[in-house]
């Protein structure tokens, strides 16, 4: 197939790149960002995909499918009129550009945000309360796509809804806790007796080989989601099993934490900086995401790569590039 990968450079898009390519696919790609989180594919241009023109470059090639991961998707530092500007405005232009070429099939990376945090495992079936401005940016953008899929409903859609993707060359959450636990495995926030949602690279990457078998006519959305379901808990006792890596000697309340977050956010407020520390990123750390993605099993999707193997992968990454 002819593939068309937004967000290329991305960590899922630039690793994508190269996965459909030995899978026999030809892939082009396009990034607004010049810096590439892994190794930057030869067929990926720098452009923008609000940018109807940026989108024309392509012309040249007739595209079987869109993969569109391209977004504004860090948790702090981003201004809602950006989230939505890439999120849905570039969604709504990369679907004119999709009718402007006849394409009609298109795989759209979502998140499970757009559930909100709920009090109970959310499925797909689940009500969507998104309750951060991420969240509603990439419902919006799933919207737009709903909403092209209705104006042709012989249109293939499939929004994949991942939770917190992780795996080497990836500087987010999973990072963060990887390196507390390195460097100071002294306290852990809250008792860790809740579930984290979480899903490997590699599994996101063969997710999409395997779901380009199960495209058909309208709207299909999948949870993205490795199993088990660890709490907090059970992911840092495996991080721990990792030679290098320590579990934390003492437990902080969660509402402790938050106060300490508190006078950062002063700091931050008066420095005009993005700190590491805040109330709302301790919220978040002591916050349940159970997720659940028992849909795409049921279709047939077998997990390829395991949590402890995937965890151990990414704490061999870590230990070579923290001591460089």
């Amino acid at each position: 197939m002819n593939l068309f990968i937004t967000g290329s450079n991305g960590f899922v898009g630039s690793r994508l790149m190269y996965f459909l390519e030995e899978k026999g696919h030809q892939v082009r790609g396009i990034d607004n960002n010049t810096q590439c989180n892994i190794q930057p594919h030869p067929n990926t241009v720098i452009g923008d995909i609000r940018n109807i023109e940026d989108l024309r470059k392509f012309n040249d090639k007739n595209f079987d499918l869109i993969i569109h991961c391209a977004a504004s998707k860090h948790d702090f530092g981003i201004s809602k009129e950006s989230y939505f500007s890439n999120n849905e405005y570039g969604t709504k232009m990369l679907m004119n550009y999709a009718t402007e070429r006849n394409i009609n099939k298109v795989i759209y990376y979502s998140t499970v945000s757009v559930y909100g945090h709920q009090s109970e495992p959310c499925d797909e079936e689940a009500e969507l309360l998104s309750n951060t401005v991420y969240g509603d940016s990439k419902l919006s953008g799933e919207k737009v796509i709903c909403k092209w899929q209705n104006e042709n409903t012989s249109r293939e859609v499939i929004v994949l809804r991942p939770s917190v993707i992780y795996g080497p060359h990836n500087f987010a959450n999973m990072y963060n806790l990887i390196n507390q636990m390195h460097k100071f495995p002294w306290f852990m926030i809250g008792t860790g007796n809740y579930i984290k949602s979480m899903v490997a690279l590699e599994n996101m990457v063969d997710i999409i080989n395997f779901i380009l078998n199960h495209m058909k006519p309208g709207v299909q959305n999948f949870n993205c989601i490795d199993k088990p379901y660890l709490s907090v808990r059970e992911l840092m006792e495996l991080i721990a099993l990792n030679k290098g890596f320590k579990m934390p000697k003492f437990i902080i309340p969660l509402q402790v934490a938050v106060c300490i977050g508190k006078i950062f956010d002063i700091i931050g407020k008066i420095l005009q900086k993005d700190l590491p520390v805040n109330s709302d990123r301790m919220k978040k750390i002591g916050t349940s995401t159970d997720y659940r993605a028992e849909k795409i099993r049921e279709l047939g999707y077998i997990q390829k790569y395991t949590i402890k193997d995937e965890i151990k992968r990414t704490c061999k990454w870590y230990i070579l590039v923290s001591h460089r």
